[in-house]
């Protein structure tokens, strides 16, 4: 381009220079992708109540948290802000198994029918001749669980033991099939029977085993359960122990999962709240069954939670005797959580008999 000044001609280079900080554009990549594994999580979990939500409001409105926030809302959901960040950074499953099948989705979707995976890695072999096979029994009396001793003489007049379900459809779904379900051979009934059958019949504990669906509505459950409750204490007066039994959610089989006499067993956790009016009490039986449940069972027992403001303080306010059981979570089978309630009907009948 050229301009004429004074009749002189001068010779412009025009150059138009684009700063482009690629800083940010990978900065903006990394969150975009972030962001899309953050929508991908948080679709992919249908936990009730939709906790990871929750926690983020509280984060950023702490006046939210302080007077509407109720904690016992959300006592079973584990989906928390903190597991969604580890699952969006996809730190939540660092396993050989879980790199591969995450950075190579062909291994992750080849299944059977069945769901069981067609791929395996380092598959090993055994001859069936090299195999000693022995007819299996469900009769916890043919193992070390049972203590004959501990049986007396059943009283069906006065139950002692009042079993019962806030969260009824929770299922055993290891193959993530469904978190919920009214299958009583595959929910947490189906457990609460294996226990309620333990109790009676090889203990001689009379147990009434309540199977009502508190569950219709998950926020209201516990005040449905709570009406079951009061109407067996109008009836019958108190129990020596009532007993909530849940299951937990957790995608961590091996933390939910144990060996007992050479049988796979579902873990347990024991929950409590302080807002019960009977806080001590319950603390005292809790504190009780979990180290009876740990002397006889030293790899089962997980822990003792203590919730501050449990939903309707779980109940707890109606009897001293209350007591909430977290048998296993959603990866274990229905058996393992089966083989615990034979060990809780033991140490129940250690506690009770004795």
């Amino acid at each position: 381009m050229y301009m004429s000044r004074r009749g002189k001609k001068y010779k412009i280079n025009k150059k138009i220079k684009t700063n482009i900080n690629m800083g940010v554009v990978i900065l903006t990549l990394i969150l975009s992708v972030l962001f899309i594994r953050l929508g991908n999580s948080l679709n992919n979990h249908r936990e009730r109540g939709a906790f990871a939500y929750v926690q983020l409001l509280n984060l950023g409105m702490p006046i939210v948290e302080s007077q509407v926030y109720d904690e016992g809302n959300y006592a079973e959901n584990n989906l928390s802000l903190k597991n969604v960040c580890v699952e969006v950074l996809g730190l939540n499953n660092l396993s050989y198994k879980g790199i591969i099948k995450n950075e190579i989705s062909f291994f992750d979707n080849v299944n059977n029918e069945d769901n069981t995976p067609v791929f395996t890695f380092n598959p090993f072999k055994v001859s069936e001749s090299s195999i000693s096979k022995l007819p299996a029994s469900s009769d916890s009396k043919n193992t070390k669980i049972y203590d004959a001793s501990l049986k007396k003489e059943i009283n069906k007049s006065k139950p002692e033991i009042l079993i019962y379900h806030s969260h009824t459809t929770e299922n055993y779904s290891p193959n993530e099939k469904e978190a919920d379900s009214t299958d009583e051979n595959t929910n947490v009934v189906g457990v609460g029977d294996a226990l309620a059958n333990e109790l009676e019949e090889n203990y001689g504990i009379s147990v009434i085993h309540d199977k009502t669906n508190h569950c219709i509505s998950y926020n209201d459950s516990y005040t449905r359960s709570g009406e079951t409750v009061d109407k067996y204490l109008q009836k019958y007066g108190d129990f020596k122990m009532i007993i909530d039994l849940h299951r937990d959610s957790l995608e961590n089989k091996v933390a939910t999962t144990t060996e007992i006499y050479g049988m796979s067993a579902s873990k347990i956790m024991f929950v409590d709240a302080e807002n019960s009016t009977r806080y001590a009490k319950n603390k005292e039986l809790t504190e009780k069954v979990f180290k009876k449940t740990a002397e006889l069972f030293p790899s089962l027992p997980v822990k003792i939670l203590t919730y501050h403001r449990g939903k309707n303080a779980f109940n707890q306010s109606k009897s001293d005797g209350c007591l909430l059981f977290e048998v296993g979570a959603n990866k274990n089978t229905p058996e393992e959580s089966k083989v615990t309630a034979e060990c809780m009907a033991r140490v129940i009948a250690e506690i009770i008999n004795k």
